[in-house]
C-alpha cells in the first residue's frame, strides 16, 4: 500500500480492527492468508465498514470465488493475489487503476520487478527473502489461530448451555469439532518444528486451516 501512494498506511492492532487489517487516512485493507478463494462475504464485510471516502483493498493469497469478484467489481473494492516472497498481483479493474498511478515521490521510491525477476526473487538479498518468507508464513499462522481461538470459545458457550439443550446432534458435532481442532493445533505445532522446510510448513498450516475450518462449520460458525 506505500508502493501505491498510501504512504500513511499501518497494520492495526489484533482484536481492535473491527476486521481491518490495515488502515490509512483515505483507505482500508483487508489481508487473507487462505488456502481456498475468498467468498463475497468477506469482501462485503470489508465495504460495509468503510467510510465513504476509503478506497477498499482486499489481498488474498487463495484468489476469489466468481461472487466475490463480481461484488468486488461493483463496489470499486480493489482485489489483489499475494503470492511467495511477496509478489502481489492486481486481479481486477479497481486494483489495475492503483497499480497504475504514479509512484509517491516523497522519500519512498517503487521498482516493479519483471515477472521472471519476481518469480525468482533475483534483486532481493537471500537474508530479506528468508525474512518475508518467515513474516509471511507467521502471518498465515496466526490467523488459523484465532479460528481456533473463535472455535475454542464458542465450545465453551455450548458447553455451558442447560443440558436440556443438548441433543445427539449437539454432541456429534461437539466430539468432531474438539478432534478436528486439537488436529489443527496439532499441525501447527508440527509447522514450528526446525527441520520442516518453508514448502512443508506452508502445507502444515494450509492443512491446519482447512481443518480449523471443518471445525467451525460442524459448530454452525462462519469461518
Amino acid at each position: 500500500m506505500h508502493a501505491l501512494g498510501f504512504t500513511d498506511a499501518q497494520v492495526t492492532g489484533a482484536g481492535a480492527d473491527g476486521g481491518v487489517d490495515v488502515i490509512a487516512r483515505d483507505a482500508i485493507a483487508q489481508v487473507k492468508y487462505y488456502s481456498q478463494p475468498i467468498g463475497v462475504g468477506p469482501v462485503r464485510e470489508l465495504r460495509g465498514v468503510a467510510d465513504s471516502h476509503h478506497h477498499l483493498l482486499f489481498y488474498a493469497s487463495g484468489g476469489y470465488t466468481a461472487s466475490a469478484r463480481q461484488f468486488a467489481d461493483e463496489k470499486e473494492v480493489a482485489l489483489f493475489s499475494i503470492q511467495e516472497l511477496g509478489h502481489i498481483t492486481p486481479l481486477n479493474a479497481a486494483a489495475a487503476r492503483f497499480s497504475d498511478r504514479p509512484a509517491p515521490t516523497a522519500g519512498r521510491s517503487r521498482t516493479r520487478p519483471g515477472r521472471g525477476q519476481a518469480a525468482s526473487g533475483r534483486g532481493q538479498a537471500p537474508n530479506a527473502r528468508a525474512t518475508q518468507r518467515a513474516a509471511e508464513l507467521e502471518a498465515q499462522r496466526q490467523t488459523v489461530l484465532r479460528l481456533i481461538t473463535r472455535v475454542r470459545a464458542h465450545t465453551s458457550e455450548v458447553h455451558a448451555l442447560p443440558s436440556n439443550r443438548y441433543t445427539k446432534d449437539l454432541i456429534k458435532a461437539l466430539k468432531a469439532a474438539h478432534k478436528l481442532i486439537e488436529r489443527a493445533d496439532s499441525l501447527l505445532a508440527r509447522s514450528r518444528a526446525d527441520f520442516q522446510t518453508h514448502r512443508g510448513r506452508k502445507q502444515l498450516i494450509a492443512t491446519a486451516d482447512e481443518k480449523a475450518r471443518e471445525a467451525a462449520l460442524k459448530l454452525g460458525m462462519r469461518a
